[in-house]
């Protein structure tokens, strides 16, 4: 039987860790980037007929959005007219459309809104006049933040989302919409929010802060391997670069022990605690833990060699200074497997 000890410590530390990635994510969330729209290019007249559409443009508290841009595509083409700006009251004319299915979209964030999309029949005649209510990314984040107060986790979900769709350059709304999908235990959901952070520090924009993208791939590391996705935990296992946190090794103990070990998925831990071995060759517990994890894989195989083991025990002794009951009982399997 696996020995705890230690191990209890481990998952308290690191949970600071991941409180402390969470907090950085959501300070980063208040600090919005303007995204403009890219107008659509007209491509013939493929779209034009005879039908005029008429809209408005508002904020929550009716005022009109003077400058928002409007963008018209018709989806039989994928073509339409050119970009309107609504005008002093926010209204805006759509005109010459061909009758069918439209998706207009109307653009705020110039202006400190989000963007609102639809898909719209456009009918022959007797359409009602469009009306897009646009909410201030202020006051979303602030709302969103009460949502998760609240524990109201698809609302904040849905308002993170609304203001990723607006501002697709602010890669931390990924973050935040991966916390509200953890709360709910969507844990293979929240990592495909955390794939999708990683993904853009790697190929568009690295972050300010280097040492990020590794406390999320550690974050996601834990996340996969609670979840049992133990191919996409090596995964991030492998994939953390540099410069890691001081408390790394008690993440990787962490997921060895509590997660993996329990579970008996030895052949895992044995892989995860390999690596923390290669990163540091002279930190004493990974050695103890694959030691253990070795042994308990020959006792579930009912393979006789346990020489490996034997040799993560004695290295794990020779670095451990200190009395402890891992390094009694590290002593104690090594002279049943190696006895004098």
């Amino acid at each position: 039987m696996v020995c705890p000890l230690g191990a209890q410590g481990a998952k308290k530390n690191f949970r600071v860790l991941g409180a402390n990635v969470k907090d950085y994510a959501l300070r980063l969330v208040v600090v919005l980037l303007v995204a403009l729209a890219v107008p659509v290019a007209v491509n013939g007249q493929d779209w034009k007929g005879r039908v005029d559409l008429d809209g408005s443009v508002t904020n929550a508290a009716g005022e009109g959005l003077s400058g928002s841009t409007v963008t018209a595509v018709y989806l039989e083409t994928g073509t339409g007219p050119t970009q309107e700006f609504a005008g002093g009251n926010g209204d805006f004319d759509l005109d010459d459309l061909k009758a069918g299915m439209w998706q207009i979209t109307v653009n705020g964030t110039h202006l400190g809104y989000i963007i609102s999309q639809r898909e719209v029949e456009v009918l022959p005649r007797g359409n009602e006049d469009l009306a897009f209510v646009l909410p201030a990314m202020q006051d979303l984040v602030a709302e969103a933040s009460a949502d998760m107060a609240a524990r109201n986790y698809s609302g904040a979900r849905e308002k993170y989302q609304m203001l990723l769709f607006s501002l697709p350059n602010n890669v931390n709304l990924h973050g935040a919409i991966a916390q509200t999908y953890e709360a709910e235990d969507m844990l293979s959901e929240a990592l495909s929010e955390y794939d999708a952070m990683l993904a853009w520090w790697a190929d568009v924009t690295p972050p300010t802060d280097p040492g990020l993208p590794v406390e999320i791939g550690m974050q996601a590391m834990m996340m996969a391997g609670k979840e049992g996705l133990y191919q996409r935990m090596h995964g991030y296992v492998n994939g953390l670069g540099r410069p890691l946190p001081s408390d790394w090794v008690t993440a990787f103990i962490d997921l060895s022990a509590n997660t993996l070990m329990e579970r008996e998925e030895y052949g895992h831990a044995i892989r995860v605690l390999g690596v923390a071995i290669r990163r540091s060759s002279n930190t004493a517990m990974p050695y103890y833990y694959r030691g253990m994890a070795r042994v308990q894989s020959n006792r579930q195989s009912g393979e006789e060699n346990y020489e490996p083991a034997a040799d993560d025990f004695q290295r794990f002794i020779d670095l451990s200074p200190n009395d402890s009951a891992q390094k009694r009982q590290a002593i104690d399997l090594l002279t049943k497997i190696r006895p004098q």
